[in-house]
Parts: structure tokens; sequence; C-alpha cells
């Protein structure tokens, strides 16, 4: 049985009202919530390039380095058209990569043409790798660098809680679990729950504490319990803290890759005599004054460059 961790008393009990009033004949809620779904563990590669001047790149903003699939495209990015029977819609696909569970991300290849190290971070991965000045990344590119051997970024090592929950409700995430399962009225001081939720389990397994027991309590359609959005609340909260903390799920949908200088939180700002961007200027332009190491430093940064990955995720999900 999966164990949840327990509510304090002085948190939910107070909280803890739920309907005592028997569903009448004419109250009727929609089908009940069917989640029975297959776990299938995909493996994509990923070829990212990402090209700009750092000038134009200072201007625009940080965003503007950033990699990510094109609106639409994202199911068939990661292999959702490929696991169905019938070419999922947005909405399918969107709901199959919301609780990604990611096993490994494998940079295969980098390339980095700028002449300056980049830091690199990808969205659905805690940096990891961390310089100086404090500034995390998942990984970094040196300067006008080629690099092919394959290297391990991110590997995913759970707590017990983590792939309890995995396996127990895979289609529930921090994100979505406040609204997944749940029928909404609106203005009321209520929700109602399906019996399949994993608040529904917390007040199960709390219901000592709670001095009252969700079982006793009338099912509507043999699936919704009626819930005070108080408790409902707090139990969402707790689970988000204590449970959902420890789970490696992603959401992939908003998968994105960006790349910023190391170190900095611009790009040309500033630019100092021990910069690395003025070791790129010759020692004949250094020996012209000051007007030529100016145009000079104005041509590097106004140079397009384009820095390049190649990456192996292998991942979970649930269609």
């Amino acid at each position: 049985m999966y164990t949840f961790v327990y509510l304090s008393a002085d948190q939910l009990l107070s909280r803890m009202q739920l309907n005592t009033d028997t569903a009448t004949g004419t109250e009727t809620i929609s089908a009940p919530m069917t989640d029975k779904k297959e776990v299938v563990t995909v493996t994509r590669r990923l070829l990212v390039q990402i090209k700009g001047s750092m000038d134009h790149f200072n201007r625009t903003g940080i965003e503007a380095a950033t990699w990510s699939p094109i609106s639409g495209k994202t199911g068939e990015i990661f292999g959702v058209n490929e696991v169905f029977e019938t070419t999922p819609d947005v909405g399918m696909a969107a709901a199959a990569l919301q609780s990604a569970h990611i096993h490994k991300i494998t940079v295969l290849e980098q390339k980095n043409d700028f002449p300056v190290h980049l830091g690199v971070n990808i969205s659905c991965i805690t940096p990891e790798e961390t310089t100086r000045t404090g500034h995390r990344y998942a990984m970094t590119s040196l300067a006008s660098s080629h690099t092919q051997f394959p290297l391990v970024i991110f590997e995913a090592g759970e707590q017990t809680e983590g792939i309890e929950w995995r396996q127990k409700y895979p289609q529930f995430n921090a994100n979505n679990l406040d609204k997944h399962g749940v029928l909404e009225v609106s203005g009321a001081q209520f929700i109602f729950c399906s019996q399949n939720h994993p608040v529904i389990e917390l007040l199960r397994q709390n219901k000592e504490m709670l001095n009252a027991d969700i079982d006793t309590q009338p099912l509507i359609d043999g699936e919704w319990y009626k819930i005070t959005r108080q408790v409902f609340s707090t139990c969402c909260n707790t689970l988000k803290t204590k449970v959902l903390s420890k789970v490696s799920t992603r959401d992939l949908n908003n998968f994105s890759l960006q790349i910023t200088r190391v170190g900095r939180d611009d790009w040309t700002n500033n630019i100092q005599q021990n910069d690395e961007i003025m070791s790129l200027v010759s020692s004949n332009v250094m020996a012209a004054g000051e007007q030529a190491i100016t145009d000079e430093v104005s041509g590097i940064l106004k140079r397009n460059y384009t820095y390049s990955t190649r990456l192996e995720i292998q991942y979970d999900m649930h269609v």
C-alpha cells in the first residue's frame, strides 16, 4: 500500500468538513474517470541548433538564444504519434507528455562556434554544473570547441515515494493535481473529487487522525466524493510539497534549451580589457588605437555564430 505523509492536525482537522448529505436521485455527475494507461519507454535523439550574434542576443533578450519545438510539433518530436494506433490530436499529445518520467539525457555531440564559453540549460532538468560566480548550468561548452564524446548530464535516481507515486498515479503531477479528476462547481465552497484521486487516498490514510472516514461518505454516481475546497486545497498542497517534490516527472511540452555566456547575465555589456572577447583582437588592431579596437570588437559581437548539440533522451510516458 502506498504510504502518504501524515497531515498536521492543526493544518487539516479544523478544515475537515466532508459532506454528510446523501446524494439525491436527481443529482447527476459526468462519467467516471478512467485512467488505465500503459507505460511506454521512448528514446529520441534531438538535433538542437541556435544561431545568431551576441549583439542580437543581448539586444533581444535572453529568450532569443533558446531552442524549443515548433508549435504543434512537440508530439512528433518526442515520439507521441508513434505509440498511438491513430495520430493523436494536440490535446492527446500534450496530455501524454505532461507527466513524462525522464530516465536519462545524454549529450552525444556538442559544437560551439562562439568565441566564448557557453552555459547550457535544459528546462526539464536541474542544473548541476556551477561556476565561481554561482551561475548554474546543465552543462557548459568551451569556446570554439567540438566534442564528440558522449556525456550523461542527467540520470534519474528516485526515492521510494516517487517510484510508488508513478506506479499508482501516473496521470497526476504537480501541474494538474488540482484539476485532473476534479469537477468544479462555480461559486460553490465544494468540489467533486474522483474516488481515484490521490487526495482521497490521503484522507483515507489519515482517517483516525481526522476522526472522519471518507469511505463512509456518499459516493455520487459510483465515482465522486463531495469535498470542501479548503480540505481539497490543503491536501493538494501537502502532496505537492511532501510527495510530488520527490517524483522525477517532467512536462516535455515545455522542453527548451538555452545558451548564455558562462558566468554572466548578459552577452555584451561592459566589455573590459580582461574579457575573453578582447583576446580575439589582434596585436595590430590593438596598436592602431581605441577606435580600431572598438570597430573590431563590434564586428565580433555582430558576427553570426552557431551552437549545435545532439541529445539522446530516454523517458517513459503513459498512453
